[in-house]
């Protein structure tokens, strides 16, 4: 269903960027795949992603930029900051080579020691306080060597502020990694607004962009308020107000892939929406295999109930007894147009 969506919107409506919840780093080399062919895409996607369908559509997109009719080339970029590889310091190196190599000794003083602490998140929350903040500053120095240095950088181009945007990469994810044990509010805060502001960046400077990623991340409203303080999606909903469309997912019952309690990734989600007050359940009721609706066209007491709050299926990527399966959310505040699909099965993981 998402590829097709994303099918439509690249062939028929100009939009040129796909940013998916997935890692900076990792999409660097997804990126890199679909404009020029090379490398294998299915090393780099997370586990969420590595599907046979993930997969169809990267290689879709590759074909379609190969295409020379195609003059906009068609971008993969993530959102999410779980990491930084050495990939995201290296696009920094070798800029910064070509355009003033005098600086390259400067810059590598600080990436020397960032580059085995931000290769995961455990790596970096197992620092003390003090190398966690020297690191935080390092990370900074990097970004303000570039800006300092900008008339010697080709600093009004396009690239320098690709490369900028790389090391702001590595400020988030070091500042994010500060937070206290005791409030992981603050971590999730701190990740969501990093995820806005690298979906807000890559429309600013690359052009018309679709976002992917789970409802709770792209809803209008907070879906998982026991998580998240304030998720990506209410930070683009008030910055782009009606120009941001946000499109969620229902669905009525199946099977779907996640995190069980062993930590095991795989297809043990089972759902059945039972609940008579439940969104799932409601739409589970209509006659057709699948459908999407323009909630924004709602009126009278559709209306009324659509901003009534009831019961939908959270679709989170982990089980447990205290992961809640269904979240009360107000449909028509939290999303502009709802697919439902009524009977789903995994995607097919990529071994």
């Amino acid at each position: 269903m998402k590829n097709r969506i994303v099918n439509y919107l690249v062939s028929e409506k100009g939009y040129t960027n796909l940013v998916l919840e997935e890692g900076w780093d990792r999409a660097l080399e997804l990126d890199r795949y679909v404009l020029t062919g090379k490398g294998n895409p299915s090393q780099h996607l997370s586990p969420v992603f590595k599907t046979k369908e993930m997969l169809d559509l990267l290689d879709w997109i590759r074909q379609y930029n190969a295409n020379p009719k195609h003059k906009s080339k068609v971008r993969i970029i993530g959102m999410d900051i779980q990491s930084v590889n050495e990939n995201v310091y290296n696009n920094i190196i070798e800029y910064v080579k070509r355009t003033n190599s005098k600086l390259v000794p400067r810059v590598e003083e600080k990436i020397k020691g960032l580059i085995p602490v931000t290769k995961d998140m455990s790596t970096f929350e197992s620092l003390t306080k003090e190398e966690k903040e020297k690191y935080i500053s390092d990370a900074k120095q990097i970004s303000a060597l570039l800006e300092e240095n900008k008339s010697y950088l080709n600093g009004k181009s396009k690239e320098f502020a690709w490369i900028k945007q790389n090391a702001r990469i590595i400020e988030q994810f070091t500042t994010m990694l500060t937070s206290p044990p005791d409030k992981p509010s603050d971590l999730y805060l701190k990740h969501d607004i990093a995820m806005y502001e690298n979906a807000k960046w890559t429309e600013e400077h690359l052009g018309k962009t679709i976002v992917w990623g789970h409802n709770g991340h792209v809803s209008k409203t907070n879906m998982l308020p026991f998580i998240y303080p304030k998720v990506a999606g209410q930070h683009l909903a008030e910055y782009y107000g009606k120009q941001y469309v946000s499109i969620g997912t229902s669905v009525y019952e199946g099977q779907y892939n996640v995190k069980n309690s062993d930590g095991e990734f795989g297809p043990y989600g089972i759902l059945k929406s039972d609940d008579p007050n439940s969104y799932n359940y409601i739409f589970g009721q209509v006659k057709k295999d699948q459908f999407f609706i323009d909630l924004r066209k709602a009126n009278g007491v559709t209306k009324t109930w659509l901003n009534e709050q009831n019961p939908i299926f959270a679709g989170v990527t982990n089980e447990g007894p205290h992961i809640p399966k269904t979240v009360d959310i107000s449909l028509g505040k939290a999303f502009d147009i709802l697919v439902q699909i009524q009977k789903v099965s995994p995607s097919q993981l990529h071994q």
